[in-house]
Order: C-alpha cells, then structure tokens, then sequence
C-alpha cells in the first residue's frame, strides 16, 4: 500500500508546482489589467488555476495523512517538510486571503480597481504556495535526515526569509502601480541586462556547486574499511580519518550501563559492559588471523575454476559468461554438517580479480570471501585456498564477491547444499532450482538454472519430492507450485517448526533468498513457475510428457505466521545491549563522481554509511524501516538473525532465522542476533545495484582490524 500511495505522491508532486506556478503568475498579472473587463477574463483565467492547486494540495494532504497513517516514520522527514512546513502555509494563505479576492474579480460586473489586487496579502499567497510545491517538485534532492528537529528549523528559517523577501518586492510594485512611489523605472535594456546577469551569476554560483559536490563524492583512489564513520552504541558517534569522507554515523539505542569502552581505533564510546575507565583496550586481532583450521585432513575438496565460456540455455539463446569450472550456475558444491571443508578457487580469467563468498555460512571471518574487507581478490592466474568447518545444514549458495553486480549477473555463482550429518526427512527426488536473469544475444531472459522454457521431468506418484528454491537475482522473485499440496520446510536453509500444508501461494524469494518446498508427487501434473517467466518453470509428471498451466492469482505466503512456535534465546520482549535504527532511502546527487538515485543507510552511503560496532558476547537489535520505492534485500555476512517483528506486529509462527530479510517499501522488520562471530562484516542489500549505488554498511567487532584495503593495486572492490 505504501508503495502505492508514495508513486501517486510523487505524480502529483509533479503536477503540483507547475500548477501553482501558473496559478502565481495569472495573479500577480491581474493588477496590470487597463480596463474592468480584461480584469475579470484575467480573474476568470486564474480562479480555474487557484481551484486546482488547492485540490491537488489537498490530495497530496490525504496522501500524506495515510502514509502518516501506517507510519510516522515513513514521512516524518523531507515529506512532512515539504508538505506541512513548506507547501501548507502557502495553500491556507491563498484560500483564506488571495482567492475570495480573486474570485470576486472574476463575478463583479461593476468596476473593480486592478491596482488593488497588487497588495501583498493578494499576490504573495499563491507565489508562497509555489516556492512550497517546488520543495515536493525536488523532493528527492533533499538530502534524508533523521534529525528532523534541525530540518525544520533551517527549512523553517528559509520560507520565513522568502516570505519576506516576497512581501517587500510585491509592496514595492504595488507602490510604484498606485503613484505611491516615484522610483524612476528601469529602462527595457537595462532590466534584461540586470535579469541576464543575475542568470549567469545563479549559473555559475550552480555550476560550481556541482563540480564541487562531484568531486567530492569521488573515492580516494584506495581506503580502509577501518577508515570511515562508526556508531558504536549510546547514539555515540566515532568520526575515524577517511581520506576525505566523514560524517554522522547512524543513531543506535543503547540499553546498557554507561561504562567506558574502546573501538579498534582507540576512540570511546558508552556500552553496557567492557573495560573500565582507563584500562588499556585488549591487543587488535587482524580477520587475516581469524581463520578455519590449518591442519587435518578435509572430508571434502572442491576447486572452483573462474573462466570465460560461452553457454547457451534451453531457448538457444546464447550467454557470455563468467562461468566456474566451465558451467552456469557453477557445480553444486554437497556436504554434511560437521565436515572440514577445503575449497581451492584458482582464477584463469584474462584481466578480471575474482573472490568468493559463501552465502548464508557463518564461517570464520578470514573465509568470508569478501575482497577488501577479509581477503585480496584472487588476481588472474592467482588460486587461494579456503578452509573452514561446516555448522549448518540446508539450502545456501555461494558467489564472488569481487565487483559482484557485474560477475554474479555473468555467473560466478552456484548452490551449496548442506546435509545434516543424519538424515532425518529423507527425499526420492531432490532438486535445485536456481533462478538468475542472464543477458543472452536476444535480451534478458529469466531462467531457472539454464532452462528459460518449460522443463518437462519425470516423477512417480507417491515419490517424496523437495525443491530447493534459489533467487541468485538481484530482483525479489516470486514462484508458485501448482496442482499439489505442499510445504515450506526452510527458510533461508533454516528449519521451519511444524510446518502446515498450503496450496496455491505466491512464494516470495527475496534476491539471494532461499525456500525449501515439499511435497509428495500426486498421480497428476505438478508445475513450479516464477511469476516473470510464466512460460518457463518445470513441469513433474508420471511419464514426464505431462504440464499444467500455473497460477499465480493467490494470496502471499505469510512467513511471520507459518508453523508453530518454539524457544528461542530471544524475542520481542527481551533486554538486548544494542539497539540500531537504520532507515532505508533514495536521494538524487552525485556517487563517486557521477549522478545517480544514491540508495541510503539512515541519510548516508558507502563509506560513509553507519559502521556498526558490537562487542563479543553482546546481543543486538535491528530495526529496518524502508522510506524509499524499491525492495532491499539486507544481507548481513557471518550471522543468522532472528526474526522479531514486522511492522510492530511480533512474529506468531515458527521462529524465523534468517541471513538476508527482504524490506519492502514502506515495511518495518525488526531482528537481532548474537554477536558471536568476530571479525569485520559486510551488511549490505543483495541488490547488488543498489549496493553499487551506496546501500553498504558493516558489523565491526571491538578490537578487530583489517589489514586490506578498497581499490589500489590489488583492485578490490567489494560491492
């Protein structure tokens, strides 16, 4: 709903200020009318404009109201200032005093005097009214703030001025159009030459600005991930050296007794528990030392081989890919839980360093496989060894993490399935599905693996089936499982507690997200769809000849209600030593040198986006709230979180762990975990796009260091 009202929000944003402008315009001109009559066709021309901007004001009012309405929090910033604090004085003044005036003009057929209608009280509503609709007209341009109080004050302070400003210019004409004043006029030359120059010097003043704020927003040629703005707890802000980039990092409730603390850098703050004033912070440990076990033999090797292949799906259509070991997806790499795992990735693409990471495994942070932040990116020619002990069990997957918009969209990717060490929910068919969108030589195509048709497959009645739904796109997919009963066993390779039979849900996957369906195969057809290729899917049937239309017209699965409960170490209701709030956003301006819709954490982006820091042992809270037009994936590398509440209602169901929560548009999730694995993490949105765009954060452990580096010569770039 959300989503819904913020678009028609900003159509009418659009329409609002040029609207008004007009309105301004037809006003101010009424009282340059020579005669009765030109006076009332002019009022009869500005009445039908003022009509309409009040209406349009008023619908971007009940907007406002109805978005305020599921959450405050979802306009208490640049919309409450540019509807109540900009737009709305300006709209009561017209309606209350420039209006009535004007619509009198246009009615009265005896003579009305133009000059009256110069007044100030007449002309400068509907031209304050204007200044307040272009403030929703460039919306976006402002910048999200979370310190509302200081927004209104400054935003306050700047209609006041023009106001004033507006007064004095329009009782200076209306003097000068009764005789009141005999200021000499300006000559016709000389007002173009005052307006052209006032123009070039606007255009210059701005031009500069611009090339200012680009240059600025440029990265340094290479930066520390220990280099940025973190927020360590008690809303205590540690404004670290970086190369050029600062500011406020995110607000953090903190729950604790003040004590004092020290972060990797040596800088204070206030937690709960920790060293006491003056005690010496314990000696930083480097994620390089943070690693799986050196000796003893692995239970399982891999090699993954990065190399250029040229791959065609079931269409014929033809990919370009970045492929490992040859293949889209990449081999499915299958273990148990409890096994030590050795996995060599060795590089052979021509110029381009690679890294990978595993998705959803809470792995020692030296294994993490995130280039620039707990490794080097393997150069060309370059192999690099990963070792590491498996905790989970379930669906997971894993993908570089090397400029991963760009190599996880060409293929560097593939499934990871964890078995549990003792097989308690056997299956006769196991299969996994992994949707990715792939630029083939006919346009983008979504497939499931490399099958963008129908895949017809043969399964018996009464065979138990399990499907392992894997999103490896960017974009929120949603699948449907028709003509069978079914179950969603895992979420996010994560077991659900008793599970219920559903039928004919929409199934949404988050990107990166995965669900685990079960089902035993009836005597008839059974066809898995994703909803933007209805025509691909796989169809199972008896002599696997057989389909059946998918449907896609049912009510969403409701993840916070599913299954039932059980214990968790915990929920809602409990103490926790850190709270975070980290809001969700969009804002137009300059990236890295160029212009782009900036996705934002709590006002900010990469690197200057909220480091949050946490001590060993702590249990922390997160509450997400998504004010922007696009889903947000949140992926926070090396942790499972629980699930608490969504929009303020407490899950119901089974106990929710996740690795990657989907935020929707106007959606409010709240999770905590604990801090239990150290090292420097990556939390980010799986959007890799938008992760490119600024949606990077990261978790940083008290006293832990990185001694990698962002860009340079080793070329890293992790988003």
């Amino acid at each position: 709903m959300y989503s819904n009202l913020a678009i028609f929000d900003f159509l009418v944003s659009l329409i609002l200020f040029p609207v008004w402008l007009l309105a301004a315009l037809t006003v101010r001109r009424l009282a340059t009318r020579p005669d009765t009559r030109r006076l009332r066709r002019g009022a009869r021309i500005a009445v039908p404009f003022l009509l309409l901007g009040l209406l349009l004001a008023a619908g971007r009012l009940l907007l406002f109201s109805q978005m305020a309405g599921l959450n405050w929090a979802l306009v208490g910033d640049r919309r409450a200032i540019t509807t109540l604090l900009l737009l709305l004085p300006g709209v009561l003044a017209t309606l209350v005093l420039s209006l009535p005036r004007v619509w009198s003009a246009a009615r009265r057929s005896g003579p009305e005097e133009p000059t009256a209608l110069a007044a100030p009280r007449i002309a400068v509503p509907p031209q304050l009214a204007a200044f307040g609709a272009a403030g929703g007209f460039f919306e976006k341009f402002l910048p999200p703030d979370r310190s509302a109080a200081l927004n209104y004050l400054v935003y306050g302070l700047i209609l006041v001025a023009f106001a004033g400003w507006l007064v004095f210019r329009n009782r200076r004409r209306a003097d000068r159009l009764t005789g009141r004043t005999t200021a000499p006029q300006r000559t016709r030359g000389r007002r173009v030459a005052v307006r052209l120059g006032t123009t070039v010097v606007i255009l210059g003043v701005l031009g500069a600005l611009v090339t200012l704020e680009s240059q600025r927003s440029r990265f340094p040629e290479t930066f520390s991930m220990m280099k940025g703005t973190m927020d360590y707890g008690g809303g205590t802000t540690f404004a670290a050296d970086h190369s050029g980039h600062g500011g406020d990092a995110g607000h953090a409730d903190h729950a604790g007794h003040g004590s004092a603390a020290t972060n990797a850098l040596g800088t204070t703050g206030t937690h709960g528990t920790g060293h006491a004033a003056g005690t010496p912070a314990a000696k930083p440990v480097g994620v390089d030392s943070l690693k799986g076990p050196k000796t003893g033999t692995p239970d399982r090797r891999f090699t993954l081989t990065a190399q250029e292949a040229e791959l065609k799906l079931s269409s014929g259509r033809t990919v370009d890919a970045w492929t490992f070991n040859g293949q889209i997806p990449g081999p499915e790499l299958r273990m148990k839980q409890g096994e030590l795992v050795e996995i060599t990735l060795v590089n052979k693409l021509k110029d381009t360093p690679v890294s990978t990471h595993w998705h959803g495994l809470d792995v020692p942070n030296g294994e993490d496989g995130v280039a620039g932040v707990t490794q080097d990116a393997v150069a060309p020619g370059g192999t690099y060894t990963y070792r590491f002990r498996v905790k989970e069990r379930g669906t997971f997957w894993y993908h570089s993490h090397q400029s991963s918009s760009e190599q996880v969209q060409r293929g560097l990717f593939g499934p990871m399935i964890i078995d549990p060490a003792e097989q308690t929910r056997p299956v006769d068919q196991d299969v996994t599905v992994q949707a990715h969108s792939w630029e083939t030589s006919q346009g983008d195509t979504l497939a499931l693996g490399t099958s963008d048709t129908l895949d017809r497959r043969t399964a018996r009645p009464g065979q138990k089936m399990r499907l392992r739904l894997v999103n490896s796109d960017i974009l929120t997919r949603t699948f449907t499982l028709t003509g069978v009963p079914y179950k969603v066993t895992a979420i996010d390779g994560m077991d659900i507690n008793e599970p219920g039979e559903l039928t004919g849900r929409r199934l949404v996957v988050a990107g990166a997200g995965r669900l685990d369906v079960e089902f035993t195969m009836p005597n008839t057809p059974v066809r898995l769809a994703a909803e933007d290729a209805p025509n691909a899917g796989i169809a199972f049937s008896a002599d696997g000849r057989g389909s059946l239309e998918p449907r896609f017209d049912g009510p969403e699965f409701d993840k916070t209600s599913y299954g039932k409960p059980a214990a968790q170490p915990f929920d809602a209701n409990s103490r926790f030593d850190r709270t975070f709030d980290l809001t969700l956003d969009e804002w137009l301006g300059f990236y890295d040198g160029g212009f782009a819709l900036r996705m934002t954490i709590n006002g900010k982006v990469f690197p200057d986006a909220p480091m949050l820091m946490v001590k060993e042992g702590e249990t922390i809270r997160v509450r997400f709230l998504n004010r922007g037009q696009e889903d947000h994936p949140m992926h926070l590398h090396g942790h499972h979180v629980l699930v608490l509440s969504k929009d303020g209602k407490p899950v119901t169901g089974s106990p929710i762990w996740q690795d990657t929560v989907l935020v929707r548009p106007g959606e409010a999730w709240e999770i905590a975990f604990k801090a239990d694995n150290p090292g420097i993490w990556m939390d980010h949105c799986h959007n890799f796009t938008h992760a490119q765009l600024g949606m990077v954060m990261h978790l940083a452990y008290e006293n832990v260091t990185t001694p990698y580096t962002v860009g340079g010569k080793n070329g890293n770039r992790p988003d």
